[in-house]
């Protein structure tokens, strides 16, 4: 299908350099955002572009329905419970899998951070049915960042660029995920899911973007289980820890959870692109 919005991206990577501090949070509801995506007008293109390539980023309300985020949250944690913390690289046949990633482990990954991630593929069983609702959100994302809807979906490691689901708790007190941007060769913007909501299921902290003057605009007052957000890779964000004076519990299911939607290059990619440390010295955003 024709992708209006590819020659625009393309344009507009070549016209100047890559966002790095986030202006606005713009809030749209999922049928309207879908719509309009989906309908590719001229003037949406470019008006949605220019924004996300001005630093601008998206909450979308109402993406995933609530009952089938809070069933996936506690169907992966019944799941972890009943397998071993492992780890495996994106190679040809990696299973599904899932690591806990203390604060001493975090710190072999590109940027620091301590949580507890499950990972999904698309080559495997899908034990909860999750590929079909997540790819039919993830299509509209990838037709608005230029490529076709079904864009790696049939991918394997060996192919180069595999799409990877990663459900993610951040723990009391410990759990975060220091500054940094993402890849942007392949998906061009980050994109999360909500499982999680600040006042309810955990108190302060949680995901931020860095705005000019280091200073940290809070996205988590606006964010109800079930809304996605995106902005451009590589806008600062990170996560700040939650509930600081509760004691982290590897084996429960509180703090903050998310879902993680990313296109990778596999590591069957030699010298592959990766995210990379903001370097900003912001108080509150780390561990004590």
């Amino acid at each position: 299908m024709e992708n209006k919005y590819a020659p625009v991206w393309e344009r507009l990577e070549h016209s100047g350099p890559r966002p790095e501090r986030v202006r606005n949070v713009i809030q749209m509801g999922y049928q309207e955002f879908k719509g309009k995506v989906q309908e590719q007008s001229d003037s949406f293109v470019h008006s949605i572009l220019d924004s996300l390539y001005s630093g601008d980023a998206y909450l979308i309300k109402g993406a995933f329905p609530k009952a089938f985020m809070t069933d996936l949250r506690k169907n992966v944690h019944a799941y972890c419970k009943d397998r071993p913390s492992e780890f495996y690289k994106m190679l040809e046949g990696s299973p599904d899998f899932h690591r806990i990633i203390d604060p001493e482990t975090g710190k072999k990954y590109s940027f620091l951070s301590c949580k507890h991630s499950c990972y999904f593929y698309h080559w495997n069983d899908d034990p909860f049915d999750v590929f079909a609702p997540i790819n039919e959100r993830w299509r509209v994302l990838k037709l608005l960042m230029g490529l076709q809807p079904h864009a790696y979906e049939n991918n394997t490691p060996k192919d180069g660029v595999v799409d990877r689901i990663q459900v993610v708790r951040y723990p009391p007190r410990i759990g975060f995920l220091e500054p940094h941007t993402d890849p942007y060769l392949h998906q061009r913007l980050i994109f999360s899911g909500y499982m999680s909501k600040r006042g309810v299921d955990y108190q302060g902290g949680g995901f931020y973007l860095v705005g000019e003057g280091d200073q940290v605009l809070n996205v988590e007052d606006d964010i109800d289980v079930g809304d996605i957000c995106f902005c451009y890779a590589t806008v600062y964000h990170g996560v700040a820890p939650v509930d600081i004076d509760k004691e982290p519990d590897w084996e429960n299911d509180d703090g903050r959870w998310f879902l993680s939607m990313y296109s990778n290059a596999s590591d069957e990619v030699k010298n592959r692109h990766t995210g990379s440390p903001a370097k900003l010295s912001i108080p509150g955003v780390l561990p004590d």
